[in-house]
């Protein structure tokens, strides 16, 4: 079963992990600060804004595809540019499920919710909308992950087979995340606030830190679901094949 608790250590104890999540989060803080100081309209702010993106993108998919293939290390490497060549590769493969599932969701939100009458009703329907075409995004992302492959994004019977397992799971990881960062960010958070305030650039660089670092948690965490969810279909899909097959050979 996936584990947070794996994917917290694995992330923490990896070799220069606490180097690695400083240097990453040098462009996210870089953005935040541009926002901070009313420089959304700047080069630099749409340059570091990018460039976070980058990072978080980059570390999420590295992170997961190093769990999914057993590999020794979790994080990514130093190297700019393969995280780089990760995020845009990332771009990429999920574009199309991104406008897909976009446009469904737009279409049911704005033209269909309006109709129903009944407000928990409408609710309802706005929420499963959103989680069931998240769910399938992140399929998306998680088939690619595996191999880098943009032929694997489009295994419709992979995606309709896993895509509310992993719906469920990924509901129980952020809550589990959202547990790590009360306690650990909140508690420092609480300390600043309590002594010196929030508003300054180290408390905006522990926020900066921990949201690369849910990036990798998130990148280890859809890793290790890999196995629960999309190899489990994975052989439930090849066990039937097998079946039908012998069962054509008997007929015949």
């Amino acid at each position: 079963m996936a584990s947070i608790k794996d994917a917290l250590e694995e992330s923490l104890n990896e070799p220069n992990s606490i180097m690695k999540f400083f240097i990453f989060t040098l462009p996210v803080f870089g953005a935040v600060c541009c926002y901070m100081n009313k420089m959304q309209n700047s080069i630099w702010f749409y340059i570091l804004a990018f460039l976070s993106i980058v990072v978080i993108l980059g570390t999420m998919s590295r992170c997961a595809n190093n769990v999914m293939n057993y590999r020794d290390i979790t994080l990514p490497t130093f190297n700019i540019f393969t995280l780089f060549f990760d995020a845009i590769r990332s771009l990429i493969a999920l574009a199309p499920a991104l406008a897909i599932n976009g446009g469904i969701a737009w279409f049911v939100i704005t033209k269909l919710v309006p109709m129903i009458s009944v407000e928990p009703v409408a609710q309802g329907v706005t929420y499963v909308t959103y989680a069931v075409c998240g769910s399938i995004v992140l399929t998306v992302f998680m088939l690619f992950c595996k191999k880098f492959s943009f032929i694997n994004v489009f295994d419709l019977k992979a995606i309709s087979d896993s895509c509310i397992d992993i719906l469920i799971q990924s509901i129980w990881m952020v809550i589990q995340i959202a547990i790590i960062d009360a306690v650990i960010a909140g508690s420092i958070t609480y300390l600043f606030w309590l002594f010196i305030g929030t508003e300054n650039i180290v408390m905006y660089f522990v926020w900066c830190m921990t949201a690369v670092f849910n990036s990798a948690l998130i990148g280890n965490y859809l890793g290790q679901l890999n196995y629960e969810a999309l190899h489990q279909a994975e052989e439930k899909a090849k066990k039937k094949k097998e079946k039908e097959e012998i069962d054509s050979i008997r007929k015949s």
